[in-house]
């Protein structure tokens, strides 16, 4: 009886270690595992995230700003291949104007000139005219007689252009708008000082203007030293 009891409590004593060492396995796994509510493994750890990435749906905020940098270089050089272009056309049209201003001012100043430019032709024909029909027997009086009618040709030419001759008196007051002084004469009278003497060549006068194109040149008196 006694050796019976204790063969059949031998396996039950073996049972118990097996099932303490079941039960210290899963009393590790408890005490391995965690609690509700506190972090565990390094994966399950949730990264931060920037309020800045969350709003540029996750890509840095680094790259962003230099997107937007780089569009911005793109539209400026846009706009300044743009505003070239168009100065360049503007060049273009301002330099066309000019040439066709310039074109207008030429036909202008030759329709002006035309009259005087007509008569300076036709003097020219005369004078070579003459200058072959010259008999052997010219002499000095009828080569002065010849030079001025073709100075009263050419004061006509003048007239008709607007252009006159004028000279003026002796003793008359001189001006030095329309006279110029090239020599002086002495004088006893001191009431002629400052007066015109003789005239040495006229003047030329532009009637619309009311100006002088060349002043006269006239001598004019000059009192003494002992009256001075």
């Amino acid at each position: 009886m006694t050796a019976e009891t204790s063969s059949a409590a031998e396996p039950e004593q073996a049972d118990t270690p097996q099932v303490a060492a079941d039960d210290g396995a899963d009393g590790a796994d408890e005490a391995a595992g965690t609690p509700e509510g506190t972090p565990g493994t390094a994966d399950s750890v949730p990264l931060p995230t920037s309020d800045a990435a969350a709003e540029t749906g996750g890509e840095p905020p680094g790259g962003q700003v230099m997107s937007d940098i780089c569009g911005a270089l793109r539209d400026l050089a846009g706009s300044s291949q743009r505003y070239h272009a168009r100065a360049e056309q503007r060049e273009g049209v301002i330099d066309h104007l000019r040439s066709e201003v310039e074109v207008l001012r030429r036909g202008e100043r030759r329709g002006l000139l035309r009259p005087l430019l007509t008569d300076a032709c036709r003097l020219r024909n005369d004078l070579l005219r003459q200058a072959a029909e010259l008999p052997a027997d010219y002499d000095a009086a009828k080569a002065a007689e010849l030079l001025v009618s073709y100075a009263e040709s050419i004061q006509l030419t003048l007239e008709s252009n607007g252009v006159i001759t004028y000279a003026p008196d002796d003793g008359e007051l001189f001006d030095p708008r329309m006279h110029r002084r090239v020599a002086d004469e002495t004088s006893a009278d001191p009431a002629l000082a400052g007066r015109i003497a003789h005239v040495r060549r006229d003047g030329y006068l532009d009637i619309e203007a009311n100006s002088p194109i060349a002043p006269a040149e006239v001598t004019v008196f000059a009192a003494t030293k002992g009256e001075q």
